[in-house]
């Protein structure tokens, strides 16, 4: 019974969460108007809010900034696997996932088939 109400919570919690917009477009405005695209040092500071919070780390390595994330190797608590990106991998990377997530779940071969 407890493992059915904690199912139930994380679900209603996982409704209840506002989607996220994509680094360098700002949220509509209340009028339905964008709002004016985020100069540089604000697109900077949001990758790194975004990318903090999705467990990246700020590495420089030979005067490149990339944004690195170790995860746990499959069937192990031990070996990682690291993966580090630049901020325009990270942020295409973001792109096509909010893009995947928008599209509804057809086959492939199925798209515009249909008269």
């Amino acid at each position: 019974m407890k493992a059915i109400l904690l199912v139930f919570a994380l679900s209603l919690a996982g409704c209840a969460t506002q989607p996220s917009t994509a680094p360098g477009t700002a949220p509509a405005a209340a009028n339905g108007q964008p709002e004016q695209p985020l100069s540089e040092s604000e697109l900077q500071k949001q990758r790194l809010a975004d990318a903090l919070k999705r467990g990246y780390k700020l590495v420089n390595t030979n005067g490149e900034e990339l944004y690195c994330r170790s995860d746990l190797a499959t069937a192990s608590h031990i070996q990682k696997n690291t993966v580090c990106l630049t901020a325009r991998q990270l942020d295409e990377m973001h792109l096509r996932n909010d893009q995947a997530l928008e599209q509804p779940n057809t086959p492939i071969n199925m798209k515009n088939n249909f008269p």
